[in-house]
């Protein structure tokens, strides 16, 4: 869906990006402020923003530890 994602472990991060030609990735480190979170643990791509009196989107993936997204629709967050 629509927002910025981040994660705690960088290797969900990695997932989402492409080499380039000499098969290097570029991650940034940030510290992300979530305010009131939304936890959910179902896909949903149609999201345009956090449900209402929530800050941001705290994804889990069931029987994936260590794999959580969190997605920010606001970037002056």
């Amino acid at each position: 869906g629509h927002g910025a994602y981040f994660a705690d472990n960088p290797s969900v991060s990695h997932i989402y990006t492409e080499p380039d030609a000499n098969q290097r990735r570029i991650m940034y480190f940030n510290k992300v402020t979530l305010g009131k979170e939304f936890l959910t643990q179902e896909r949903n791509e149609e999201l345009v923003s956090a449900p209402k009196n929530f800050h941001s989107v705290h994804g889990q993936h069931v029987g994936h530890p260590h794999s959580d997204e969190y997605i920010i629709y606001r970037y002056g967050q």
